[in-house]
Protein backbone atom coordinates (compact mmCIF):
# COMPACT_ATOMS: atom_id res chain seq x y z
CA UNK A 1 0.00 0.00 0.00
CA UNK A 2 2.76 2.40 1.09
CA UNK A 3 4.57 1.84 -2.57
CA UNK A 4 1.23 2.90 -3.82
CA UNK A 5 1.89 6.22 -2.79
CA UNK A 6 5.55 6.62 -3.78
CA UNK A 7 4.90 8.34 -6.96
CA UNK A 8 2.33 11.02 -6.05
CA UNK A 9 4.25 12.06 -2.93
CA UNK A 10 7.46 12.06 -4.62
CA UNK A 11 6.55 14.34 -7.49
CA UNK A 12 4.79 16.38 -5.03
CA UNK A 13 7.85 16.84 -3.05
CA UNK A 14 9.81 17.79 -6.13
CA UNK A 15 7.46 19.70 -7.26
CA UNK A 16 7.02 21.94 -4.32
CA UNK A 17 11.30 22.01 -3.95
CA UNK A 18 11.40 23.32 -7.53
CA UNK A 19 9.88 27.04 -6.50
CA UNK A 20 12.55 27.36 -3.97
CA UNK A 21 15.18 26.30 -6.35
CA UNK A 22 16.27 29.66 -8.42
CA UNK A 23 17.05 28.78 -12.46
CA UNK A 24 20.13 27.10 -13.09
CA UNK A 25 22.65 29.02 -15.81
CA UNK A 26 23.48 26.48 -18.17
CA UNK A 27 27.02 27.67 -20.22
CA UNK A 28 25.95 29.58 -23.18
CA UNK A 29 29.41 28.45 -24.80
CA UNK A 30 28.13 25.58 -26.34
CA UNK A 31 31.35 24.40 -28.05
CA UNK A 32 32.61 23.57 -24.04
CA UNK A 33 29.97 20.88 -24.15
CA UNK A 34 31.79 19.34 -27.28
CA UNK A 35 33.91 16.51 -26.47
CA UNK A 36 37.60 17.02 -26.21
CA UNK A 37 39.00 17.11 -29.63
CA UNK A 38 36.21 17.03 -31.29
CA UNK A 39 36.92 19.67 -34.29
CA UNK A 40 40.73 17.61 -34.57
CA UNK A 41 38.71 14.54 -35.89
CA UNK A 42 37.26 14.26 -39.04
CA UNK A 43 33.66 12.39 -39.70
CA UNK A 44 35.27 9.67 -42.37
CA UNK A 45 36.14 6.52 -41.86
CA UNK A 46 38.89 6.51 -44.42
CA UNK A 47 41.17 8.80 -41.29
CA UNK A 48 41.37 5.36 -39.64
CA UNK A 49 44.55 3.39 -41.11
CA UNK A 50 44.41 0.03 -43.52
CA UNK A 51 46.51 -2.53 -42.90
CA UNK A 52 45.90 -5.79 -44.67
CA UNK A 53 43.22 -4.46 -46.61
CA UNK A 54 41.61 -3.73 -42.87
CA UNK A 55 40.54 -0.66 -41.31
CA UNK A 56 42.78 -0.94 -38.15
CA UNK A 57 40.90 1.11 -34.73
CA UNK A 58 42.67 1.07 -31.40
CA UNK A 59 40.31 0.84 -29.43
CA UNK A 60 41.98 1.95 -26.26
CA UNK A 61 42.68 5.40 -27.76
CA UNK A 62 40.53 7.85 -26.65
CA UNK A 63 40.14 9.83 -30.26
CA UNK A 64 39.72 6.31 -32.38
CA UNK A 65 36.41 6.35 -30.07
CA UNK A 66 35.55 9.66 -30.48
CA UNK A 67 36.50 9.52 -34.64
CA UNK A 68 34.06 6.43 -34.52
CA UNK A 69 31.21 8.67 -32.74
CA UNK A 70 31.53 11.75 -34.68
CA UNK A 71 31.30 9.34 -37.85
CA UNK A 72 28.09 8.08 -36.71
CA UNK A 73 26.50 11.87 -36.23
CA UNK A 74 27.85 13.06 -39.12
CA UNK A 75 26.24 9.95 -40.65
CA UNK A 76 22.59 10.53 -39.30
CA UNK A 77 22.60 13.99 -39.07
CA UNK A 78 20.27 14.68 -42.32
CA UNK A 79 17.27 12.46 -40.54
CA UNK A 80 17.18 14.46 -37.50
CA UNK A 81 17.33 18.20 -39.04
CA UNK A 82 14.34 19.19 -38.11
CA UNK A 83 14.38 18.62 -34.38
CA UNK A 84 17.29 21.38 -34.08
CA UNK A 85 19.95 23.65 -35.66
CA UNK A 86 23.14 22.64 -36.67
CA UNK A 87 22.19 19.64 -35.91
CA UNK A 88 21.60 19.73 -32.65
CA UNK A 89 18.50 17.39 -32.77
CA UNK A 90 20.54 14.24 -33.41
CA UNK A 91 19.33 11.46 -31.02
CA UNK A 92 23.05 10.20 -30.98
CA UNK A 93 24.44 13.35 -29.01
CA UNK A 94 23.87 11.64 -25.65
CA UNK A 95 26.01 8.87 -26.29
CA UNK A 96 29.42 11.17 -27.73
CA UNK A 97 28.64 13.85 -25.23
CA UNK A 98 28.79 11.33 -22.36
CA UNK A 99 31.62 10.03 -23.75
CA UNK A 100 33.64 13.16 -23.76
CA UNK A 101 32.40 13.81 -19.99
CA UNK A 102 33.69 10.92 -18.76
CA UNK A 103 37.18 11.63 -20.26
CA UNK A 104 37.22 15.08 -19.30
CA UNK A 105 36.48 13.97 -15.54
CA UNK A 106 39.21 11.70 -15.18
CA UNK A 107 37.36 8.31 -15.31
CA UNK A 108 38.73 6.24 -18.19
CA UNK A 109 42.07 6.33 -16.13
CA UNK A 110 43.43 3.32 -14.62
CA UNK A 111 42.31 3.56 -11.00
CA UNK A 112 44.58 0.47 -9.85
CA UNK A 113 47.43 3.30 -11.18
CA UNK A 114 49.78 0.09 -12.36
CA UNK A 115 50.24 1.21 -16.31
CA UNK A 116 51.09 4.25 -17.74
CA UNK A 117 47.34 4.31 -18.98
CA UNK A 118 46.23 7.72 -17.50
CA UNK A 119 44.07 10.67 -18.35
CA UNK A 120 46.00 14.06 -19.81
CA UNK A 121 43.62 16.92 -20.84
CA UNK A 122 46.60 17.95 -23.21
CA UNK A 123 47.82 14.95 -25.17
CA UNK A 124 44.86 12.12 -25.22
CA UNK A 125 46.19 8.97 -24.91
CA UNK A 126 44.48 5.57 -23.82
CA UNK A 127 41.69 4.11 -22.50
CA UNK A 128 42.43 1.85 -19.22
CA UNK A 129 40.77 -1.19 -19.61
CA UNK A 130 41.04 -1.39 -15.36
CA UNK A 131 38.23 1.82 -16.08
CA UNK A 132 34.81 0.20 -15.20
CA UNK A 133 34.16 3.03 -17.34
CA UNK A 134 36.02 2.23 -20.19
CA UNK A 135 35.15 -1.18 -20.37
CA UNK A 136 31.91 -0.68 -20.57
CA UNK A 137 31.69 2.04 -23.15
CA UNK A 138 33.63 -0.28 -25.21
CA UNK A 139 30.53 -2.32 -25.93
CA UNK A 140 28.19 1.71 -26.57
CA UNK A 141 30.14 2.36 -29.43
CA UNK A 142 31.24 -0.56 -30.89
CA UNK A 143 28.27 -2.76 -31.29
CA UNK A 144 26.81 0.45 -32.38
CA UNK A 145 29.25 1.26 -34.89
CA UNK A 146 29.57 -2.16 -36.09
CA UNK A 147 25.47 -2.62 -36.46
CA UNK A 148 25.59 0.68 -38.83
CA UNK A 149 28.10 -1.63 -40.68
CA UNK A 150 26.26 -4.75 -41.08
CA UNK A 151 22.51 -3.04 -41.75
CA UNK A 152 24.93 -1.10 -44.76
CA UNK A 153 24.16 2.08 -43.07
CA UNK A 154 27.36 3.49 -43.51
CA UNK A 155 27.51 2.26 -47.04
CA UNK A 156 31.39 3.91 -47.50
CA UNK A 157 33.00 0.84 -45.46
CA UNK A 158 35.32 -0.37 -48.09
CA UNK A 159 37.55 -2.60 -45.72
CA UNK A 160 37.11 -5.20 -42.89
CA UNK A 161 37.28 -3.21 -39.56
CA UNK A 162 39.82 -4.88 -37.00
CA UNK A 163 39.76 -3.59 -33.25
CA UNK A 164 42.51 -3.85 -31.57
CA UNK A 165 42.76 -5.73 -28.40
CA UNK A 166 43.73 -4.69 -25.12
CA UNK A 167 47.65 -5.92 -23.64
CA UNK A 168 44.97 -7.79 -21.41
CA UNK A 169 41.35 -9.82 -20.83
CA UNK A 170 41.44 -10.34 -24.64
CA UNK A 171 38.99 -12.66 -24.25
CA UNK A 172 35.96 -10.21 -22.55
CA UNK A 173 35.67 -8.21 -25.97
CA UNK A 174 35.64 -8.78 -29.36
CA UNK A 175 37.15 -7.30 -32.34
CA UNK A 176 35.36 -7.68 -35.44
CA UNK A 177 31.89 -7.60 -37.11
CA UNK A 178 31.78 -11.43 -36.87
CA UNK A 179 33.04 -12.07 -33.32
CA UNK A 180 30.70 -9.70 -31.89
CA UNK A 181 27.94 -10.92 -33.69
CA UNK A 182 28.74 -14.34 -32.62
CA UNK A 183 29.18 -13.27 -29.14
CA UNK A 184 26.57 -10.51 -28.25
CA UNK A 185 23.24 -11.35 -31.15
CA UNK A 186 20.83 -9.51 -28.59
CA UNK A 187 22.87 -6.66 -28.05
CA UNK A 188 24.09 -6.40 -31.99
CA UNK A 189 19.92 -7.08 -32.56
CA UNK A 190 19.49 -3.77 -30.64
CA UNK A 191 22.11 -1.67 -32.09
CA UNK A 192 20.73 -2.40 -35.51
CA UNK A 193 17.35 -2.02 -35.57
CA UNK A 194 18.00 2.06 -34.99
CA UNK A 195 20.30 1.66 -38.26
CA UNK A 196 17.47 -0.30 -39.98
CA UNK A 197 14.78 2.14 -38.72
CA UNK A 198 16.84 5.18 -40.32
CA UNK A 199 17.15 3.08 -43.60
CA UNK A 200 13.06 2.66 -43.62
CA UNK A 201 12.58 6.68 -43.55
CA UNK A 202 11.51 8.08 -46.37
CA UNK A 203 12.29 12.02 -47.09
CA UNK A 204 8.65 13.80 -46.87
CA UNK A 205 9.70 17.04 -48.09
CA UNK A 206 12.53 19.75 -49.09
CA UNK A 207 13.27 22.86 -47.24
CA UNK A 208 15.83 24.97 -48.69
CA UNK A 209 17.36 22.34 -51.02
CA UNK A 210 17.64 20.49 -47.85
CA UNK A 211 15.12 16.95 -47.82
CA UNK A 212 13.47 16.30 -44.57
CA UNK A 213 12.82 13.15 -43.44
CA UNK A 214 9.53 11.94 -41.62
CA UNK A 215 11.48 10.48 -38.80
CA UNK A 216 9.71 9.95 -35.44
CA UNK A 217 12.00 11.26 -32.77
CA UNK A 218 10.00 9.51 -30.05
CA UNK A 219 10.96 6.27 -32.50
CA UNK A 220 14.28 7.17 -32.75
CA UNK A 221 15.00 7.72 -29.15
CA UNK A 222 13.10 4.94 -27.57
CA UNK A 223 15.40 2.72 -30.23
CA UNK A 224 18.71 4.28 -29.21
CA UNK A 225 17.73 3.70 -25.60
CA UNK A 226 16.84 0.15 -26.02
CA UNK A 227 20.61 -0.08 -28.23
CA UNK A 228 22.14 1.36 -25.28
CA UNK A 229 20.85 -0.64 -22.54
CA UNK A 230 21.90 -3.97 -24.33
CA UNK A 231 24.90 -2.53 -24.62
CA UNK A 232 25.59 -1.65 -21.13
CA UNK A 233 24.55 -4.88 -19.60
CA UNK A 234 26.27 -6.44 -21.68
CA UNK A 235 29.74 -4.34 -20.59
CA UNK A 236 28.75 -4.73 -17.13
CA UNK A 237 28.70 -8.63 -17.38
CA UNK A 238 32.42 -8.22 -17.93
CA UNK A 239 33.74 -5.73 -15.16
CA UNK A 240 32.02 -6.73 -12.18
CA UNK A 241 36.24 -8.47 -11.33
CA UNK A 242 37.83 -5.07 -12.10
CA UNK A 243 35.30 -2.86 -10.37
CA UNK A 244 37.14 -3.00 -7.19
CA UNK A 245 39.93 -0.83 -8.32
CA UNK A 246 38.08 2.12 -8.30
CA UNK A 247 36.81 4.06 -4.90
CA UNK A 248 33.48 2.66 -3.19
CA UNK A 249 32.00 5.73 -4.04
CA UNK A 250 32.82 5.89 -7.21
CA UNK A 251 31.40 2.31 -7.80
CA UNK A 252 28.10 3.25 -6.15
CA UNK A 253 27.62 6.70 -8.48
CA UNK A 254 28.44 4.21 -11.60
CA UNK A 255 25.86 1.67 -10.36
CA UNK A 256 23.50 4.96 -9.63
CA UNK A 257 23.61 6.08 -12.36
CA UNK A 258 22.66 3.70 -14.23
CA UNK A 259 19.11 3.18 -12.00
CA UNK A 260 18.92 7.01 -13.45
CA UNK A 261 19.05 5.90 -16.98
CA UNK A 262 16.36 3.44 -16.38
CA UNK A 263 13.88 5.80 -15.29
CA UNK A 264 15.00 8.31 -18.19
CA UNK A 265 14.38 5.55 -20.85
CA UNK A 266 10.91 4.81 -19.62
CA UNK A 267 10.26 8.72 -20.35
CA UNK A 268 12.07 8.34 -23.91
CA UNK A 269 13.46 11.25 -22.91
CA UNK A 270 14.96 13.04 -25.75
CA UNK A 271 18.24 12.43 -26.32
CA UNK A 272 18.94 15.62 -28.43
CA UNK A 273 22.26 17.97 -27.71
CA UNK A 274 20.51 20.66 -25.61
CA UNK A 275 18.66 18.02 -23.39
CA UNK A 276 21.87 15.92 -23.02
CA UNK A 277 23.85 18.96 -22.25
CA UNK A 278 21.17 19.92 -19.71
CA UNK A 279 21.51 16.63 -18.15
CA UNK A 280 26.01 16.53 -17.85
CA UNK A 281 26.07 20.07 -16.06
CA UNK A 282 25.81 18.40 -12.61
CA UNK A 283 28.26 14.93 -13.91
CA UNK A 284 30.81 15.50 -11.18
CA UNK A 285 33.95 16.92 -12.82
CA UNK A 286 36.26 13.66 -10.76
CA UNK A 287 35.95 10.30 -9.81
CA UNK A 288 34.47 10.30 -5.88
CA UNK A 289 37.11 9.21 -3.33
CA UNK A 290 36.99 6.63 -0.32
CA UNK A 291 35.75 8.58 2.31
CA UNK A 292 33.42 11.05 0.62
CA UNK A 293 30.05 9.95 1.74
CA UNK A 294 28.83 12.98 2.64
CA UNK A 295 28.95 15.25 -0.37
CA UNK A 296 28.14 18.33 1.12
CA UNK A 297 31.76 18.59 2.43
CA UNK A 298 33.09 18.09 -0.74
CA UNK A 299 34.51 20.24 -3.37
CA UNK A 300 31.90 19.57 -5.43
CA UNK A 301 29.53 22.64 -6.93
CA UNK A 302 26.08 23.12 -5.96
CA UNK A 303 25.00 21.48 -9.21
CA UNK A 304 27.37 18.35 -8.98
CA UNK A 305 26.18 17.78 -5.05
CA UNK A 306 22.64 17.86 -6.40
CA UNK A 307 22.93 15.89 -8.94
CA UNK A 308 25.18 13.52 -6.52
CA UNK A 309 22.14 13.69 -4.20
CA UNK A 310 19.21 13.28 -6.51
CA UNK A 311 20.99 10.56 -8.32
CA UNK A 312 21.78 8.58 -4.99
CA UNK A 313 18.10 9.44 -3.02
CA UNK A 314 16.37 7.84 -6.29
CA UNK A 315 18.44 4.89 -6.77
CA UNK A 316 18.31 4.36 -2.71
CA UNK A 317 14.59 4.74 -2.88
CA UNK A 318 14.34 1.96 -5.70
CA UNK A 319 16.20 -0.22 -3.74
CA UNK A 320 14.41 0.12 0.04
CA UNK A 321 10.95 -0.16 -2.25
CA UNK A 322 12.17 -3.48 -3.72
CA UNK A 323 12.25 -2.06 -7.34
CA UNK A 324 8.58 -1.05 -7.01
CA UNK A 325 9.40 2.50 -6.98
CA UNK A 326 11.01 2.14 -11.04
CA UNK A 327 7.51 -0.22 -11.89
CA UNK A 328 5.31 2.54 -10.61
CA UNK A 329 7.31 5.08 -12.23
CA UNK A 330 6.33 2.87 -15.43
CA UNK A 331 2.65 2.99 -14.63
CA UNK A 332 2.43 6.43 -14.26
CA UNK A 333 4.68 7.57 -16.97
CA UNK A 334 2.96 5.09 -19.37
CA UNK A 335 -0.76 5.94 -18.80
CA UNK A 336 0.25 9.51 -18.85
CA UNK A 337 -0.30 11.71 -21.75
CA UNK A 338 2.51 14.05 -20.19
CA UNK A 339 4.94 11.54 -20.88
CA UNK A 340 7.70 13.58 -22.58
CA UNK A 341 6.67 16.31 -19.69
CA UNK A 342 7.41 14.03 -16.48
CA UNK A 343 10.65 13.08 -18.65
CA UNK A 344 12.00 16.86 -19.03
CA UNK A 345 10.77 17.35 -15.58
CA UNK A 346 12.59 14.50 -14.11
CA UNK A 347 15.94 15.54 -15.42
CA UNK A 348 16.08 19.44 -16.26
CA UNK A 349 14.39 19.94 -12.47
CA UNK A 350 14.65 17.16 -10.22
CA UNK A 351 18.74 17.07 -10.74
CA UNK A 352 18.88 20.35 -9.98
CA UNK A 353 16.93 20.09 -5.99
CA UNK A 354 19.50 20.20 -3.38
CA UNK A 355 18.52 17.10 -1.61
CA UNK A 356 22.00 16.82 0.51
CA UNK A 357 22.57 15.17 3.65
Amino acid sequence: MQSAFTIPSFLFLSLFLVGLVPNAKLDTATKKMYPPFWDQVSGEITEFPVKDNKTIINMWNYTDRLRMYKILITQTNKYFVQFGSNNSGNVLWALALTYGKLYKTGRFSDPSNVSVCAYDAVSPSCVSFNSGWGGTNFFVIVLNFLAAVESKFLNNVSHEILLLPPENHKHDFCFSLEECRKSFPHAMDAAKEFYQYLQSITAASTVNSVSVYNTSEDRATLLLWKAYRAAVETGLSKFSDVSWYSSVPERKFAMDILTLMEFCETTTYRTNFKNSKAFLVGFPHRQLKDGEDKIQKTDFKMREKAFLASTKFISNLNKMTGGWFLVAWKLTVESSELHHVLGNFFINTLLLIPIIK
